[in-house]
């Protein structure tokens, strides 16, 4: 498999024409003030969509519960999101590549106002897997949209500290949200949450309307419907490499990617659990452990995002898969609570390790073109991951005790060290 090619300073043969020297390079150096700023809103309209996301959360249980339904709903409801994310993610990203990054932009925080006022009047247990199937699609585009918009206007050599912003940004809404919800749920009931969601989504479609500006540059859209019109007519001219040529480019990338992100949704259904039976830990205990492990996901990207700017990739990727699996390795080895809260941190750090790293690998492979194509690639191997590693616990959790799910999730994680040693053929900056 030639990984080598797929990092910043190795040539790639993505196109057959002039785009191919576009790739080798870093995206222009735009760093204005202008730039500067819009990329700011950018990361604020992330913030505030993640954290509307999040505020919906803890209310879905009782709203289901309030109709009478079970934990079923709720499963299938979180199986239809991910699905959505998985189906949609690399289109949207393909469709961000055609007609620019801040439509899709847009589009994601739309549909996610329209669904969270929807949520507000089903009382249909298929309508609301079907909404959040349809939300799963929607948002689908947010991701790959804003990467693809740092990776057209930041120099490579500054790309990984904005990098760890985006990923500050989704960390931080998940942490604050949950905590509004739960509160607004017990002071306005069901209706609240999720009007407070919508309303946010709506001064962040604001900002990324009037604030955000589109960095895909207009030539390359007007050479997409040029190229458009050549199919159309049944001429030659060379195309670009297809999806599954893209996909096998950076298919150790997206293996990377999918096992990091499969360890904790695999290993998590057995958390609470073992905690309580187990350990005996209460549910304050338990869920310290998870909250340093979100304080960590949100705060270390934005200190450390830097590092992968001035250190080479392949050590960060290697070094953060291995401090991923800390937590899975004292709940196996040392289930002792400080070394837990310990364990907690530094699955946080490694995770801020690891993500810049490989987004900056990422972004320098591609072009203006191509990238948010790839870009929502990766979203797909995520979204994939979240889907299948409760599912797959689901079927080996009746059959398996607590540690042995714990040893698989350190085992992933030395795997995944492991594919990264061995993949990243030549250290990049």
């Amino acid at each position: 498999m030639p990984t080598a090619a797929l990092e910043p300073d190795t040539a790639i043969n993505i196109t057959n024409n002039e785009a191919m020297a576009s790739t080798l390079t870093a995206p222009p150096a735009r760093q204005s003030r202008s730039i500067t700023f819009a990329l700011a809103f950018l990361i604020g309209c992330v913030t505030l969509l993640m954290t509307g996301f999040a505020i919906i959360m803890p209310v879905f249980p009782q709203r289901l519960h309030a109709l009478g339904l079970g934990v079923e709903t709720l499963a299938l409801m979180e199986a239809a999101f991910g699905l959505g994310m998985f189906l949609l993610s690399t289109p949207m990203g393909a469709l961000a590549g055609r007609i620019g990054r801040k439509p899709v932009l847009f589009i994601s925080l739309a549909g996610f106002i329209v669904t969270n006022l929807l949520f507000v009047v089903v009382n249909v247990p298929l309508l609301f897997i079907l909404l959040r199937f349809c939300e799963g699609m929607l948002i689908s585009g947010l991701m790959p949209a804003a990467m693809a918009m740092v990776g057209d206007t930041v120099p490579q050599e500054r790309q990984g500290r904005w990098i760890g912003f985006l990923t500050t940004a989704q960390a931080t809404g998940i942490a604050v949200g949950p905590g509004i919800g739960g509160f607004l749920y017990q002071a306005l009931g069901f209706t609240g949450p999720f009007l407070l969601s919508a309303s946010i989504a709506l001064v962040a479609s604001l900002l990324a309307l009037f604030l955000v500006p589109e960095t895909l540059p207009e030539p390359l859209r007007a050479e997409v419907r040029q190229r458009k019109t050549r199919r159309e007519v049944g001429s030659a001219k060379p195309k670009q490499l297809s999806l599954a040529g893209l996909i096998w480019l950076f298919a150790p990338f997206l293996l990377i990617d999918f096992g990091l992100i499969f360890t904790y949704p695999f290993v998590l259904p057995q958390y609470p659990f073992f905690f309580e039976k187990v350990l005996r830990y209460s549910p304050a205990e338990y869920g310290l452990i998870i909250s340093i492990f979100g304080l960590a996901l949100a705060v270390c990207p934005f200190i450390l995002g830097r590092a992968s700017e001035r250190l080479p990739k392949k050590p960060l990727i290697v070094t953060g898969s291995l401090l991923f699996g800390a937590l899975n390795v004292f709940m196996f080895a040392a289930p002792h609570y400080p070394l837990l809260l310990a364990g907690s941190a530094l699955a946080g750090l490694g995770s801020a390790m690891a993500e810049p790293a490989l987004g900056g690998i990422y972004l320098g492979a591609t072009n203006d073109s191509n990238r948010s194509q790839v870009m929502g690639m990766r979203g797909s191997a995520i979204s994939l991951a979240i889907m299948l590693g409760p599912l797959a616990q689901a079927v080996v959790g009746p059959w398996i005790t607590p540690q042995i799910t714990f040893a698989i999730g350190v085992a992933i994680s030395l795997i995944m060290a492991v594919a990264a040693f061995l993949l990243l053929k030549k250290p990049a900056r």
